[in-house]
C-alpha cells in the first residue's frame, strides 16, 4: 500500500474517532475535487476538502469504517469499505468504494460510490443495512 493511501485510511479513522477534520483535509491539494452521491465540492470552492469532510462527520452521531480491499497503482487507489454508524438515533450499515487520485504527494480527487438509500433511517427504528 502506498504511503498516501495508508495516511488516508489512518486519517479517516482519526476523523471518525475525534471529529477533527484537520489531518484528513491536509492530505488534499488545494484544488482537489471531492464527491459522493450526496455531496460534491469542486476545485473552484474555497476549502473544499475541509468542508467535504466536515459534512461527512457531522452527518453521523457515530461512525466507524473498515477497509476490506485496496487496489492501487502509482496515482490511483480504489478502496472498498464497510461502515457502521448512527444517524438520527438509528443504526445504519452501508458499504461502497472510494477512488483516490493523487499527484505530487497530495490527493487531487476523491470519489465515493455507495447507495445513499442505505443512509436513510426508517421511522420505526429498524436498522438500515447495505453492504
Amino acid at each position: 500500500m502506498t504511503q498516501l493511501t495508508e495516511a488516508f485510511i489512518d486519517a479517516l479513522h482519526r476523523l471518525e474517532d475525534s471529529g477533527n477534520v484537520d489531518v484528513i483535509a491536509s492530505l488534499f491539494s488545494d484544488d482537489a475535487e471531492l464527491s459522493n452521491p450526496l455531496v460534491k465540492h469542486d476545485a473552484s470552492e474555497a476549502d473544499g476538502p475541509r468542508r467535504f469532510w466536515k459534512s461527512y462527520i457531522e452527518a453521523f452521531q457515530d461512525i466507524e469504517s473498515e477497509f476490506v480491499n485496496v487496489l492501487e497503482n502509482e496515482d490511483v487507489a480504489a478502496l472498498e469499505w464497510r461502515s457502521e454508524g448512527v444517524i438520527d438515533g438509528a443504526a445504519v450499515r452501508y458499504g461502497g468504494v472510494s477512488v483516490i487520485e493523487s499527484a505530487d504527494g497530495k490527493i487531487t480527487a476523491f470519489r465515493a460510490y455507495f447507495d445513499p438509500r442505505k443512509l436513510v433511517a426508517r421511522g420505526n427504528g429498524e436498522q438500515v443495512s447495505g453492504d
